[in-house]
């Protein structure tokens, strides 16, 4: 599964760890591998977290060795913006974040993270059955 059991085991506001006052309170997330700010988190998935990793590509390898990226890698997160919410996730082997799609509400999205949909399986068809 891609959802560690161990991505929120205790929360801080930031103020209290760091004592930078901020216009929104934020809250520390303790993951496997590192700590993650963001102003809200629902079962382990931190919501506009405020510091979400490069957008851009990078190398796999570049982001595993850099601590402030590679607590991205599996670990969902949902930015939200306007009307709308939407979750990125970043795969071991990717180079840059992905969407997996934006929601009305944060608890829609969050229900997607949680139970996303089961992916259909592919079938390689054969030739004659692909020759009609």
């Amino acid at each position: 599964m891609w959802i560690s059991g161990e991505i929120a085991t205790t929360r801080r506001s930031a103020t209290e760890r760091t004592g930078l006052a901020r216009s929104h309170e934020m809250i520390r997330i303790d993951t496997k591998e590192g700590p993650i700010f963001a102003v809200a988190e629902i079962q382990g998935i931190p919501i506009n977290p405020l510091q979400p990793p490069f957008m851009d590509h990078i190398d796999p390898i570049r982001r595993w060795e850099s601590q402030a990226e590679r607590v991205w890698v599996r670990q969902p997160w949902i930015a939200e913006t306007g009307e709308s919410r939407e979750i990125f996730y970043i795969g071991p082997t990717d180079t840059r974040p992905k969407s997996w799609g934006r929601f009305a509400t944060r608890e829609g999205a969050v229900e997607y993270v949680l139970n996303p949909p089961l992916q259909t399986a592919q079938v390689k068809l054969s030739d004659d059955e692909l020759n009609f």
